[in-house]
């Protein structure tokens, strides 16, 4: 990688520069070896003829020495690695700068902004591609549309599907504050809420239980983290009064408001942006739905010589392979498939880059065969520890919950697709307008959680709404509709769809983390 990007570079060097690199180096040399060379730190001298090194004019070298300057800056900028994805909406510098021969003009949509990219520094790392699809603040998916729209979003989640799936998970964290002597003080938290609508439905649920059993209700605030401008407004909407509430700007940037049922409402950026005062007596209830799939991940390859990182790179008119195709499949339907014939494919990195440290370092990856393939999200491992935090071990506080499409006991491999129109294409397909997912490895989550909280599951979310009580809300609700058949079905139809092994029952996972010492929770 490395070798690609100074290949490429150096072919913007001037001639001077070639020169001055070249004199420069020997010149170290020499001060290195000669015991009575001055101190490196002056100033140097012109030669005779006023030349710097005898070949230089004073304007030759200074232009020479910025030039060198801004590429080590480059090169270092790459190697630091990418950013957290919910930091990247709107405040940082978008890779690669664009440079004075690069008008606005040119960058027409995502795949003009890689072809720059590709074509300035070479291959960009897998985890960039996906940040920048999904978070560009001009072309990302997330930051200019609504991916749950009925109409023209590209697919539908659980609490879409069904109030009653909301409804199991309200009940639970009623169960929870009940368990943990109902705290006075509660913070419900939910990463990446989409339209709002799971939420809306637990705190509905929890309000109502708890109205029933106490006559003193709790201090309840809501913090939802989530970057897109578009999805505030949705959330907004539909949790608020936004005929009398008003979506307000804190000073410190935060948009607030008030729910529906008179609890404080604040969005944020990021989870840093959250703040936790242990001397306060506060639960925080978590909860992360299909959050952690949507994460930037790196792919890597075992080779003969070690991990390779796999890059993206940009080759028109290859057949990208890159979504998975079980076995018996690779026949002409997916050769037709014009979802596949993309301007982007993964290229395996020559030499190890410094994200092959990774893999390199785990025991778990430790004795895979050569040709093994894995993926790895850093940014998952950062927000597992940031929930983990959230639960209070020293009051017996807080529980969290994290529901997603993955794995447990396998280390996902070559999971990355695309969305689009309710249907899985390749990832490298129209970028920006593709929604991108992958496994969550669930196994990992439990192995970082572990060490600093409680944790039950993971567990199919079938068998754990049927814990919960699903099958008795689902009866309930067909003898009202009695004389609906039309409404039955649908009823029936959501249920089965989101129980069914077949569906999403067993593919989607449930896991709690809890305060060290909790009792078993319902649903486990």
């Amino acid at each position: 990688m490395l070798r690609q990007l100074y290949r490429q570079s150096t072919t913007c060097f001037t001639q001077t520069t070639r020169r001055y690199l070249a004199s420069s180096y020997d010149d170290s040399f020499k001060q290195k070896s000669d015991p009575q060379a001055k101190n490196p730190s002056t100033k140097i001298p012109p030669h005779k003829d006023g030349l710097y090194f005898g070949q230089f004019t004073e304007e030759e070298y200074k232009e020479a020495a910025r030039v060198i300057k801004e590429q080590i800056a480059k090169l270092e900028g790459e190697i630091k690695g990418d950013h957290n994805v919910r930091e990247n909406i709107g405040k940082l510098p978008q890779f690669p700068e664009q440079g004075p021969a690069a008008s606005q003009d040119s960058i027409k949509n995502l795949t003009d902004f890689f072809k720059q990219a590709i074509k300035l520094t070479g291959p960009i790392t897998l985890s960039s591609y996906m940040r920048q699809c999904l978070t560009h603040p001009d072309f990302g998916y997330y930051t200019t549309r609504d991916p749950l729209n009925l109409k023209t979003g590209d697919f539908i989640t659980s609490p879409e599907i069904s109030s009653v799936f909301g409804e199991m998970i309200g009940i639970w964290y009623f169960t929870i504050w009940q368990s943990q002597n109902q705290p006075k003080q509660i913070r419900f938290i939910e990463f990446g809420p989409g339209k709002g609508t799971l939420i809306s439905d637990v705190l509905k649920t929890f309000n109502q239980f708890v109205q029933k059993v106490s006559e003193m209700k709790p201090d309840v605030e809501v913090v939802l983290i989530e970057a897109s401008r578009v999805l505030r407004l949705e959330q907004y909407r539909l949790l608020c009064n936004y005929e009398k509430d008003t979506f307000e700007t804190t000073k410190e940037g935060f948009n607030r408001s008030t729910t529906k049922w008179g609890t404080i409402i604040t969005w944020v950026d990021t989870e840093k942006d959250i703040k936790q005062d242990e001397s306060q007596k506060l639960a925080n209830y978590v909860i992360a739905h299909e959050f952690f799939d949507a994460l930037p991940i790196k792919s890597f390859i075992k080779k003969e010589e070690g991990w390779r990182e796999l890059v993206v790179e940009d080759t028109p008119t290859v057949l990208n392979t890159q979504l998975k195709l079980e076995s018996g499949e690779h026949n002409l339907s997916a050769l037709k498939d014009p979802t596949l014939d993309t301007e982007f494919h993964l290229t395996v990195s020559p030499k190890e880059t410094p994200a092959s440290m990774i893999p390199k370092l785990s025991k778990r990856y430790k004795d895979l065969p050569v040709e093994s393939r894995i993926e790895i999200c850093p940014d998952a491992e950062l927000y597992t520890l940031k929930i983990a935090q959230l639960v209070d071990n020293v009051n017996s506080l807080g529980a969290a919950l994290i529901i997603d499409y993955g794995v447990v006991d396998q280390i996902p491999e070559n999971s990355l697709r695309g969305i689009y129109k309710h249907n899985f294409v390749s990832p490298f397909y129209k970028p920006g307008e593709v929604d991108l997912s992958i496994d969550v490895d669930f196994t990992n989550l439990k192995n970082l959680a572990e060490n600093v909280v409680g944790i039950e599951g993971p567990i199919n979310q079938g068998d754990w709404l049927h814990n919960i009580g699903i099958g008795y809300r689902i009866d309930q609700l067909l003898k009202q509709n009695s004389n609906n058949e039309a409404t039955q079905d649908k009823i029936y139809g959501a249920y089965k769809r989101l129980t069914d092994e077949d569906q999403m029952g067993k593919i989607y996972k449930f896991m709690a983390l809890l305060p060290k010492g909790s009792q078993k929770p319902i649903g486990f």
